[in-house]
């Protein structure tokens, strides 16, 4: 199920079918599972905003914001930020220098398409995928014109912006460059512990970012592509409310690479991947003293070989997809200590397919070594059956069951100060069984579509950061993941310019403390601290010919700041409002975006202590050449 307005075509008719390459071939490998893909329009409104915006907005997962030009990770499902994965064309990028990815330095225009997966799936992902994943991906195929388009942009506390996204293609080429550029003071006003109001100070933001993607066709069934991704963020750290005053600094300077080859033949086809990434972190706080650099170096390669095929002309389908992943990660620290990983694999995956997809099985299985110890062989299973399947209705049901199953990061284990080497992996089992439910009108004037999952998992060892001057992550016995999720969507075409969307997002989720190694702890049957009960969205859209208006309301429930329950922050509520409107201007096609960010102007914060902005507005023009 998408966003605030689908993307439709009508009175479609394939005449020609041709190779599609993809550049993640597990994508159509995720039987039983819940996938959630942004749609296109959606990624124009927040074209401008980082993923943590986007995704705080329009999805249920929980984007732990620690405030203005710090980081921001995402939390599925009650999952640990360690414990969701965010992949590149299936290249994961979590930075083993903070053991998390940093969704804050995500900017939406780099990408395509952006989907979330909700759930584990360990034995296809990789051994860290526990909560679900990110999976940011570009475009293969693209429209036969080549297209240029520059986008200036400004809003409140002197943020100025600028983007180009050009493409150019020939018949074997394909060359598509997307870039932006962001400064910012961040200069909003909040209230003080002592209810006096301020200015934040000392929130500069310089950020630039770009990927080339490069795509040549070596024939009809084969091409190879080569993507070039370089950011670098420059971010002064305001102070906290129980601060006086802040001097930290952060530069992040990341760069990306990915060499991709594909075959296709008639039934089967044959893929290589070698990514080569560097990362480069500086943290500075001359009030404290503090001068932190790393260096991280991260080679991935994949090689696999998918295989759909029938017996004896049966209605049955089959799918084998066969992956060889390698893994190699390093970071340097400012000491000059250098910590490695190395991770080969084999993963295996068959899937069933019968009765013109109404009926599918998949099952999954995966072998994964580090430092050359094999570690526990991963399995899990999917099934999706469609119960009714017409013009008017459709109703399946899902279902999965998963082994989980995450290494220590190298910040986990040698962070200085607070690595702790004694870590145990986590481990555990996660199961979920969904429905979903979509019935449209005569001639689609009304369409409806409903989906509801439920979802548990027991995770042994979790780690957990404690501590006060100095963190330190530990084990945590056992923790309980359950709860229960909604995706709603009511299209109406009230006449032939006009549609009204109405859309409800709401979760529903425990996170508790199971067993503890520490005797009488009082954290048992307990929440783990920062993971909301309750959080969702509401969207109401319209779309008149050019114009697109939606409104957008959040609500993020209790989130408690200790492990016994004793402390908590505020439930908050937000109001966003979008407007899109496309117009023609000489020969120039253009496109203006305005966004109310929190309208209703509410003081709030996501982590304790950690102001959030209140209302501001960004506005930007884009010209399409």
């Amino acid at each position: 199920m998408g966003q605030v307005f689908y993307d439709t075509l009508k009175n479609v008719q394939v005449t020609e079918q041709k190779k599609q390459f993809n550049n993640d071939l597990k994508a159509g490998m995720q039987t039983g599972q819940t996938r959630d893909t942004i749609s296109s329009l959606t990624l124009r409104q927040y074209q401008q905003f980082s993923l943590a915006t986007l995704l705080s907005q329009q999805t249920t997962v929980f984007v732990k914001s620690y405030g203005i030009n710090s980081m921001a990770t995402l939390s599925f499902r009650g999952a640990s930020s360690a414990q969701s994965a965010v992949l590149w064309k299936g290249v994961p990028i979590l930075n083993p220098a903070l053991g998390v990815s940093d969704v804050s330095m995500l900017q939406t225009g780099l990408f395509d398409k952006i989907t979330l997966q909700y759930g584990s799936n360990a034995a296809l992902l990789g051994s860290g995928n526990i909560g679900g994943a990110l999976l940011l991906d570009n475009q293969q195929d693209y429209p036969k014109q080549n297209s240029l388009k520059l986008g200036l942009g400004m809003g409140s506390y002197g943020r100025k912006e600028g983007n180009v996204q050009a493409l150019w293609q020939s018949k074997k080429w394909i060359i598509k460059w997307n870039a932006f550029g962001l400064a910012a003071k961040n200069n909003f006003r909040f209230v003080n512990n002592n209810q006096e109001t301020e200015a934040t100070s000392h929130a500069d933001l310089k950020a630039f970012g770009s990927i080339l993607a490069t795509t040549y066709k070596i024939d009809p069934t084969q091409h190879i592509s080569l993507d070039l991704w370089y950011q670098r963020y420059y971010r002064e750290i305001p102070k906290a409310l129980f601060e006086s005053q802040s001097s930290k600094e952060q530069t992040d300077a990341a760069f990306r690479s990915l060499l991709h080859w594909e075959k296709q033949h008639r039934l089967h086809t044959f893929y290589a991947k070698f990514s080569l990434n560097k990362e480069y972190l500086k943290y500075t706080d001359t009030f404290y003293q503090i001068n932190t650099q790393n260096t991280v170096n991260q080679y991935y390669q994949e090689l696999g070989w998918k295989n759909t095929f029938q017996l004896r002309q049966t209605a049955a389908q089959h799918t084998v997809l066969v992956t060889l992943p390698f893994q190699y990660v390093a970071i340097r620290l400012l000491s000059g200590e250098t910590y490695f990983q190395n991770r080969p694999a084999l993963t295996g995956t068959y899937r069933y397919t019968h009765g013109h997809q109404k009926l599918s099985l998949q099952a999954n299985i995966r072998q994964e070594w580090n430092q050359g110890k094999a570690l526990p062989l991963l399995s899990g299973t999917g099934i999706h059956y469609d119960i009714v399947k017409n013009t008017s209705w459709q109703i399946g049901l899902n279902g999965t069951i998963q082994r989980t199953y995450r290494l220590p990061t190298l910040n986990e284990l040698y962070n200085f100060p607070g690595g702790n080497q004694e870590l145990k992996p986590e481990q555990g089992w996660n199961r979920e069984v969904s429905y979903t439910l979509s019935w449209s009108s005569p001639h689609q004037k009304v369409q409806v579509d409903h989906q509801l999952n439920y979802f548990n998992r027991h995770i042994k060892d979790w780690i957990y950061w404690l501590g006060g001057a100095i963190w330190t992550p530990h084990n945590i016995a056992q923790v309980h993941n359950r709860g229960l999720e909604s995706n709603n969507t009511l299209r109406i075409q009230i006449s032939a310019p006009v549609q009204l969307q109405l859309g409800l997002k709401t979760a529903y989720i425990l996170s508790t403390t199971e067993q503890s190694y520490i005797p009488n702890d009082n954290s048992i049957g307990k929440q783990i601290p920062y993971t909301p009960r309750y959080n969702g969205q509401v969207n109401i859209g319209l779309h008149w010919k050019e114009l697109y208006l939606n409104y957008n309301h959040t609500y993020t429930g209790y989130r408690f700041v200790t492990t016994d329950e004793s402390q908590f922050t505020l439930p908050y509520q937000t109001g966003n409002v979008q407007a899109l409107y496309s117009f023609p201007l000489a020969k120039v096609r253009c496109n203006a975006s305005v966004q109310v960010q929190n309208i209703w102007n509410a003081r709030y914060v996501v982590i304790a202590q950690r102001p959030m902005p209140q209302r501001y507005v960004v506005a930007g023009l884009q010209f399409e050449l």
